[in-house]
């Protein structure tokens, strides 16, 4: 092996060694995220290979496609020319930087990034930082609890304290849908003792997304397995294991909402907050609150429908509607449209709507087509929970979406092993 075949490979495992304990400290320390990317693109400068691929992006039809998931991030960019808060508008673009870095780094390295077997062992870092971090959840939840006598200590906000629960809910839902991947949807199931254990991580993922009482995680809880049992049932055609699946979850459920009723009562609730007519009155009905910013919104939508407002002025846009509807005091602390549809279009108007949506769509045909079931129930868990949540407000919304999106869209076709 030559000198240069050397270094191309040690730099290869740096990339491949970077997006392990990348994936890994995504559900248990956001605050690493950023040393870690930006050790990555040190890496990426010092190998040196996107000065030769770069040019390749106009040539190849697949760099082009996962650099065009970048240019969401140039419209924000561009969004800067017509914002009046400049000031909010740069800390926005250094929030929403890995839309352009991931797919830069992914589109210009050298292709095959990683074989079926590494892209495995990342989505298991991401399963492994999952387990730690609900660990560390649940540690310092005991802690307040017994120590501090913290009465919610293991529910919602007090669980999810360094994590936004619906964003910890959707990590979680997607480790689910791994395994689910890994283990059932092979041609046969056998008793073993890996079976036993990714049946113990279900439930335990389960367990968590029920103590984290998040209403869109239940859904996208629900969904995840209806999707991988009509699979099973419908295209495997392994009726007994489908319809075990689904017994299992629904038993499992009404065993939860029967051992946490506090936790699973915020479901229950849903339907009452939703057509009450003093939602303001009570500052923590989020499902209330959440229509009152959606229509709120709506209304910063219809003023700037074909433009937006700017990259800079959403939150000032929507803070201007909240005091315009006197309802200021009860919702100053939502900064954002809790729906990222409606947020890119605030910000950008009807072509940033279109080219976000585009981002989510395209590629779910693609993985369809491809049966490509991890990446397909990846799109759909982040495009549901985009109806709920200002996804790219956040860094470890817009992270998390970014690099397995990337990272999954390079394996296209394969379900990693």
């Amino acid at each position: 092996m030559s000198r240069q075949d050397k270094r191309k490979v040690i730099h290869r495992n740096i990339f491949l060694g970077t997006s392990v304990v990348l994936a890994f400290a995504i559900p248990v320390w956001k605050g690493l995220l950023p040393l870690l990317i930006v050790f990555m693109v040190v890496n990426w400068l010092a190998e040196g290979a996107y000065i030769r691929n770069f040019p390749l992006i106009f040539k190849d039809q697949k760099r082009f496609f996962i650099f065009s998931f970048s240019f969401l991030y140039f419209l924000y960019l561009a969004g800067l020319a017509y914002t009046s808060n400049l000031v909010y508008g740069t800390e926005d673009l250094q929030m929403k930087l890995s839309l352009l870095i991931f797919p830069l780094i992914f589109a210009t390295s050298d292709f095959p990034l990683f074989s079926e077997k590494e892209t495995g062992i990342i989505l298991k870092a991401f399963a492994a930082g999952c387990i730690a971090g609900s660990f560390i959840l649940l540690g310092r939840a005991f802690y307040f609890r017994v120590f501090m006598h913290e009465p919610d200590a293991f529910y919602y906000t007090k669980l999810g304290w360094n994590f936004h629960p619906s964003y910890y809910s959707m990590y979680l839902a997607f480790a689910v849908s791994n395994i689910l991947s890994f283990q059932f949807m092979r041609l046969g199931v056998k008793i073993t003792l890996n079976l036993v254990m990714h049946v113990l991580l279900l439930l335990f993922f389960t367990l968590m997304i029920v103590l984290l009482s998040s209403k869109s995680g239940f859904l996208v809880w629900l969904l995840v397995l209806a999707f991988y049992a009509f699979l099973i049932f419908v295209r495997y055609r392994q009726k007994i294991t489908g319809v075990s699946l689904v017994l299992s979850a629904l038993c499992i459920f009404v065993f939860f909402n029967i051992v946490f009723p506090h936790a699973t009562s915020r479901l229950a609730s849903m339907k009452m907050e939703s057509v009450s007519t003093d939602a303001i009155d009570d500052a923590g009905r989020s499902t209330s609150e959440r229509i009152i910013i959606w229509k709120s919104a709506a209304h910063v939508i219809k003023q700037n429908f074909l433009f937006g407002v700017g990259t800079g002025d959403v939150r000032d846009k929507l803070t201007e509607e909240y005091e315009n509807e006197h309802v200021l005091a009860e919702l100053i602390h939502y900064r954002n449209a809790h729906n990222q549809y409606f947020q890119t279009w605030i910000a950008l108007g009807i072509l940033g709507l279109l080219l976000l949506a585009f981002m989510i769509i395209r590629p779910a045909v693609y993985a369809i087509r491809q049966e490509h079931h991890i990446y397909f129930i990846f799109l759909f868990i982040v495009g549901f929970s985009m109806l709920f949540e200002s996804m790219f407000e956040r860094q470890e919304g817009v992270v998390f979406y970014v690099f397995f999106n990337t990272l999954l869209f390079t394996t296209q076709g394969k379900n990693p092993e």
